[in-house]
């Protein structure tokens, strides 16, 4: 487990009225928002929670639809058509799987 000191950081004082946090090369305002799990974390200025939450409600709309196709027995790989795209990735090397999931309207974080 890590020790506190290690997961929050650089504690920076600015000034008597404003304090921030330091992260590597990315310095935290006490404004920001931070949104964690057992993946890492995500740092963002207050005025984009909004935006952010609403992608992440799309998100996970799309991942329940998935989980239920699977539930009723349809494949991830067949709802992903991942045969289609190791056909074309085969022919066409510089072919990512991002580009497949654009393809078919798959592409669920952008």
């Amino acid at each position: 487990m890590p020790r506190i000191s290690e997961v929050i950081g650089e504690l920076c004082v600015a000034n008597e009225n404003a304090f921030g946090a330091r992260f590597g090369d990315f310095e935290v305002q006490a404004s920001d928002v931070v949104f964690a799990d057992d993946d890492g974390c995500l740092f963002l200025s207050s005025e984009n929670v909004e935006e952010l939450l609403a992608t992440a409600r799309i998100i996970w709309g799309r991942e329940r639809q998935q989980a239920e196709a699977i539930k009723a027995g349809r494949a991830l790989r067949a709802q992903l058509d991942f045969a289609r795209y190791l056909e074309k990735r085969t022919a066409d090397p510089s072919h990512t799987f991002r580009d497949h999931l654009r393809n078919i309207d798959g592409a669920i974080e952008e």
